[in-house]
């Protein structure tokens, strides 16, 4: 049985949370035990996963890794990792990577891992953690190319592994109509809808769907979709400051713990980032068979095949994002096309079962190339 040791941001509902979720799922329990600490507790997934038996321990780090706090906290995550005999710890994000990458080293595990699910830009901390970590763990764990292209670019030194995120493609199976979707969030069902799924800050480009939705508005009349935004963050006040003074019916759910009866309500998906590695809320939206229309950035790129299973246009452009959302209002049976073939793409390319494979079988061959464990 080998001990892994998951160091994991904030367990609020986002994707690298999700992502996690999914792998403490569907890992063998004939051959791995899961233990998550956390740099801070709170959070609706910390609470989901103890509701689910998984060992949750939060280190109370505090809002700054570089103080005497954090650095009782590493001690203490040293020394429960010795006495708890972890093989491997695998950290997501750069604050646990490290964090985690440092206890590790301090408990002696043989095997230590970081996941990088995003990327890093022009934040020179981020970057600068990010070399330190990579000379620190044996594989750096990324879910698009498009971070490891980023990474060795900005200096990180490491052995690389690309594992696609994944998600649960029955799980969003449809199962209901769009109208009735509609009614439930207090939609008008008779009129199209499009919507997005994320957190609310500068990088989702959500500034960029609203002026999309305006354009639309003023330029369709009385058919004008109505814009549906599931999510929270900080920049949710001015969102909704913004969305009362415009054209565009806006209706803001907050977040939501099940995504699907949103997903459903939508007749057009779009992610508009600005930045983003492998956005576990596109392939729900795919999964779902959604038709989607995305900005071509990141790993983005390497899920959405333009034409095909889905829309790709350029970060930032308002104008591209309001016609390729038209163009699928107006063409419904080629709307219907790309969601049936990005469901497809989600069933073949990027299932999560698939994926916690891929992940077992890297733990099992890192661990037999140090000499630990056998390979599976």
């Amino acid at each position: 049985m080998t001990t892994i040791a998951f160091f994991a941001p904030l367990l609020t509902t986002g994707g690298t949370q999700r992502h996690l979720q999914e792998v403490l799922a569907r890992l063998d329990p004939k051959r791995f035990r899961a233990h998550v600490y956390t740099l801070n507790r709170g959070g609706e997934v910390e609470s989901a996963l103890r509701a689910a038996g998984v060992p949750v321990t939060s280190l109370d780090v505090g809002p700054w890794l570089g103080g005497p706090r954090a650095m009782l906290a590493v001690v203490r995550a040293a020394r429960a990792l010795k006495r708890a005999g972890v093989e491997v710890v695998h950290g997501y994000q750069w604050r646990p990577a490290l964090i985690g990458a440092i206890a590790g080293r301090l408990a002696g595990v043989p095997l230590l891992l970081a996941g990088k699910r995003s990327l890093t830009g022009a934040d020179a901390t981020a970057r600068r953690a990010w070399r330190v970590i990579g000379r620190r763990v044996d594989t750096i764990v990324a879910n698009a190319a498009a971070l490891q292209a980023e990474g060795e670019a900005q200096g990180v030194r490491a052995r690389w592994e690309i594992i696609p995120s994944g998600v649960d493609a029955e799980r969003f199976r449809p199962t209901v109509s769009g109208a009735e979707a509609k009614a439930a969030l207090g939609l008008d069902p008779g009129r199209p809808v499009v919507g997005t799924v994320g957190r609310f800050e500068p990088r989702k480009g959500l500034d960029h769907l609203l002026a999309a939705a305006e354009v639309l508005a003023e330029s369709r009349d009385g058919r004008a979709p109505q814009l549906l935004l599931v999510g929270d963050g900080p920049l949710r006040a001015r969102l909704e400051g913004r969305a009362t003074a415009s054209p565009a019916r806006v209706r803001f759910t907050g977040a939501l713990a099940d995504v699907r009866p949103a997903l459903a309500a939508m007749d057009v998906f779009v992610l508009p980032s600005l930045a983003e590695g492998m956005s576990n809320a596109l392939l729900e939206a795919m999964a779902a068979a959604r038709p989607v229309v995305v900005t071509a950035v990141g790993g983005t790129r390497e899920v959405c095949d333009d034409g095909c299973t889905g829309m790709l246009v350029p970060p930032g452009d308002v104008r591209a994002l309001a016609r390729a959302i038209g163009r699928l209002l107006d063409e419904p049976g080629r709307a219907a096309a790309l969601g049936a073939a990005a469901r497809r793409a989600v069933e073949a390319r990027f299932d999560a079962r698939a994926m916690v494979v891929r992940l077992e079988r890297l733990y099992t061959e890192r661990l037999a190339a140090l000499g630990r464990g056998m390979a599976a």
